[in-house]
């Protein structure tokens, strides 16, 4: 605190900077009291500044709440979307300034730019930087809440291997571990993070089991994305025979990684960078890491694999999540359907019009 004496007058004065400007005061008996007015000044307007923050205050102090209570996989994410698109469209905003037409001007904007379901995230984030501001007494209303998500049509297609597909791609792979390693993500439908998370004493060589129960991010273990994830996945015996002599390769303790060396699973650029070798000397269509797992279910569904065990085996939460993204993917038809039912009575069965 900056407290000068006004020679001229024996008072006192001080001068400080709020917002930027710079505040001056005099007249003050005491030194002391000079202090105290500064003090008040500064407060006075910290108060009134919080009753009316900017957008970008309270969604740095959201994602600094938000850090504290999620995963830091999902606090990625969320501050990736704040940091790119919402600070810089609405960051110097007042709270209260922001109304539904401002949402709806800014969805605008984005439709085209990016796809349905990002779009749909972004605005989620959104509401949820309101609902926060709610809670915490900035504001009392929720312009996104109002204004509603974009109803954009989701694009359901899904890319795929089928099983040729699959051994074409593995034919190639020269390190056993790795070829190891996409028998596993092909057979398992298993989440790239929870493949780089398991540990041998995750393997059940007695029941053909894998045991998933956490998930690897950035190198960090965490717990799995949801209660639901935590799973045990039955093992076809040609994939557990690999992994058994992956294991007497070198005899690890049970706490060391399955792929990987001791505690360190093998790097996701790694990864990234060996598959996308593997998949340009193959000559397959290039499909994600994940679409491994879109992989496993269509195989599934190619076997008439009901959609319960197939959720199961995914670790969902419901098997109307199951439908919901592979729904299309089964091949029975409404006629097909139709014509199953064609045989249920001979025509002997049926009673005539007419008959006695």
């Amino acid at each position: 605190m900056t407290v000068y004496k006004d020679s001229e007058r024996g008072t006192f004065y001080f001068i400080t900077r709020i917002n930027g400007k710079q505040v001056k005061r005099r007249g003050f008996k005491t030194k002391s009291e000079a202090k105290r007015a500064e003090a008040k000044a500064l407060l006075d307007f910290e108060e009134m500044n919080d009753e009316n923050p900017s957008f970008e205050k309270i969604a740095e102090e959201y994602l600094n709440w938000y850090e504290k209570r999620r995963k830091l996989s999902s606090y990625t994410k969320i501050s990736s979307i704040v940091n790119i698109h919402l600070i810089p469209y609405f960051g110097k905003k007042k709270l209260n300034a922001i109304r539904p037409r401002h949402i709806t001007i800014y969805q605008d904007s984005i439709i085209d730019k990016f796809a349905p379901s990002h779009v749909k995230k972004i605005h989620t984030v959104l509401s949820a930087i309101f609902n926060y501001a709610i809670k915490q007494e900035y504001t009392k209303d929720n312009p996104a809440r109002t204004v509603g998500n974009v109803e954009l049509e989701e694009d359901k297609h899904i890319n795929f291997w089928i099983l040729d597909e699959f051994k074409t791609f593995i034919k190639h792979v020269d390190d056993f571990m790795f070829y190891t390693l996409f028998m596993v993500l092909y057979y398992s439908g298993m989440r790239k993070g929870e493949l780089l998370a398991l540990t041998w004493a995750d393997i059940d060589f007695d029941n053909n089991l894998i045991n998933v129960d956490k998930t690897a991010y950035n190198r960090v273990i965490t717990k799995p994305k949801t209660r639901s994830s935590i799973r045990q996945i039955k093992m076809p015996k040609h994939v557990m025979r690999l992994l058994s002599q992956l294991k007497a390769q070198s005899n690890p303790k049970m706490s060391y990684v399955v792929f990987g060396e001791f505690h360190d699973h093998i790097s996701t650029t790694t990864l990234d960078r060996k598959y996308e070798r593997w998949v340009k000397e193959s000559k397959v269509n290039k499909i994600r890491l994940h679409d491994f797992r879109h992989s496993h279910a269509s195989y599934l569904i190619n076997k008439g694999t009901i959609a319960s065990v197939i959720a199961k085996r995914l670790g969902h939460s419901n098997v109307a999540t199951t439908l919901n993204v592979y729904s299309h993917l089964y091949p029975s038809t409404e006629e097909e359907a139709v014509l199953k039912m064609e045989d249920d009575f001979k025509p002997a069965e049926i009673i005539q019009l007419g008959a006695n």
